[in-house]
């Protein structure tokens, strides 16, 4: 299991959850395992609250699995090349295609947004 702060390689986040080491969902059986979100460059700049997916086919199909999947994923946030913080356990709590929200995030960062995914922190039992 991964400790909150601690930075690790998409390697060792394979080894950890499964899936790949390029994704920003890897996935294992049809399921998001974790998240590795960029928040340089207009990328997620508020992750891990808030995920706003790219275009392509693999990058919108995943957003939507993880939309409509439930359960809680570890989130990873890039700090520096090949290093990736550990910043908890999220949920998503809703998400949203609607034109209007795409619009808002797209002038925001400056790039295509697909989707907007509003993600919640999981609750410790």
């Amino acid at each position: 299991m991964p400790q909150r702060g601690y930075r690790y390689t998409r390697a060792e986040i394979a080894d950890m959850h499964g899936g790949g080491t390029i994704e920003y969902l890897p996935n294992v059986n049809g399921r998001v395992v974790c998240a590795c979100l960029r928040t340089d460059n207009g990328f997620n700049p508020e992750a891990p609250r808030i995920i706003l997916p790219g275009s392509g086919p693999e990058i919108e199909h995943w957003a939507e699995v993880l939309s409509n999947q439930g359960g809680a994923i570890p989130v990873y946030l890039k700090r520096k090349v090949n290093e990736w913080e550990y910043v908890g356990d999220f949920e998503v709590e809703r998400w949203s295609d609607s034109p209007e929200k795409i619009a808002h995030y797209e002038a925001q960062t400056g790039r295509k947004v697909t989707r907007v995914i509003w993600m919640r922190e999981e609750k410790s039992a």
